[in-house]
């Protein structure tokens, strides 16, 4: 039997492809009729197809995209078996030209989404970081102060009679305890700078480098800082892990998603004070596992279900849906992971499993 040769065909085909109807095409081979009505139609990739299932009662399917038409088909190639006899080829085309579309625009919406969700988190963050920042500055500038006034004192003694070397050293003494404290204020705002700078970066970006549970505790709770302040709420760390574990990823995701999750919890709350929440991390059968804990009254039946697979938020109006959406999606590309969750009305606590193996650790 010859493959490739049009034995029959309907109206619709003739519509799609811009065939007049006088224009006969019965008995004419495909790749011969794309050449003649000028479409680059993937004649080959038909031909492979048709091969693979002739004689079968299997079905091949594929998508082809013909620039010309600015058209998208999902195509389907069928075997016609009447009585275990092989009677020919159906080639059925697809028109998902709506459907591309249709998939592109909803990308585009999410990528608006997340984009916002990115931007709202940042400003969020500046705000803390803002307020972070001042109290070491303050720090600093008393400091600043402290040590002026030790200076004039020393330049004053110099040639005073009535100050021994016990005084002279004293003066000193003060001037390196000023000295300690500015560093280590200098320290923290280097700390916190250089985290911000990791945040600051797109999100969907993959710098790969190795950190420990440590500092990536440390990291979290320099960016939570603020928002547990003004929420009067305490973040109790437990870290069970050694140093000696060095996980390699994008340490800035991981971080995202744990801050997320503390939000979550901070606002689970719902602004009544002095109230706890745990973070913590274990080792189990070579699985890194993060939980984050809250004591609030859990979480609602309708979100249960649907918590990791849409964007889905039980804040109304202040909430997009995006974060736990966008952490189970991070937790699962980024680092091979899973999350998982249980509730009541006790509380409820998340759980980020990492497993360790030669791609992160």
């Amino acid at each position: 039997m010859k493959i490739g040769i049009i034995t029959d065909f309907n109206e619709t085909f003739l519509k799609t492809f811009q065939i007049k109807k006088e224009y006969n095409i019965r008995g004419k081979k495909l790749n011969l009729l794309a050449n003649e009505i000028h479409l680059h139609i993937d004649t080959e990739k038909i031909e492979e197809s048709i091969k693979k299932i002739e004689n079968t009662y299997e079905t091949d399917r594929f998508e082809m995209h013909i620039a010309e038409l600015e058209k998208y088909f999902n195509v389907e190639v069928t075997s016609i078996i009447a009585n275990n006899q092989f009677l020919g080829i159906l080639i059925l085309f697809k028109d998902i030209t709506q459907h591309k579309k249709d998939m592109e625009i909803i990308k585009e919406n999410q990528e608006m989404l997340v984009e916002k969700e990115r931007l709202a988190s940042l400003g969020q963050m500046v705000g803390g970081i803002a307020h972070s920042l001042k109290t070491p500055i303050f720090s600093i500038s008393g400091g600043l102060e402290g040590l002026n006034d030790l200076v004039d004192e020393f330049d004053s003694s110099i040639e005073d009679p009535t100050v021994n070397d016990k005084d002279m050293h004293d003066i000193a003494g003060d001037m390196k305890n000023w000295l300690v404290k500015m560093r280590g204020q200098l320290s923290y705002m280097s700390e916190v700078i250089t985290t911000v700078k990791g945040q600051a970066v797109n999100l969907s970006g993959d710098d790969m480098i190795e950190f420990t549970i440590e500092e990536l505790f440390s990291h979290t709770s320099i960016l939570m800082k603020h928002e547990l302040q003004n929420a009067l709420i305490n973040l109790n760390i437990e870290n069970k892990v050694s140093n000696n574990i060095v996980l390699r990823g994008n340490i800035n995701s991981l971080v995202q998603v744990l801050n997320n999750l503390i939000s979550n919890a901070i606002q689970a709350y719902k602004n009544v004070p002095n109230k706890s929440i745990e973070l913590k991390a274990k080792l189990e059968n070579n699985t890194l596992i993060i939980s984050v804990k809250d004591y609030a009254s859990g979480l609602p039946e309708i979100v249960k279900d649907k918590l990791f697979k849409e964007m889905i938020t039980t804040k109304g109006k202040e909430g997009t849906g995006l974060g736990l959406f966008m952490s189970y999606s991070m937790i699962k590309a980024k680092f091979n992971g899973d999350m998982k969750f249980e509730t009541s009305n006790k509380g409820t606590e998340f759980f980020i499993y990492i497993p360790l193996n030669n791609n992160n650790v």
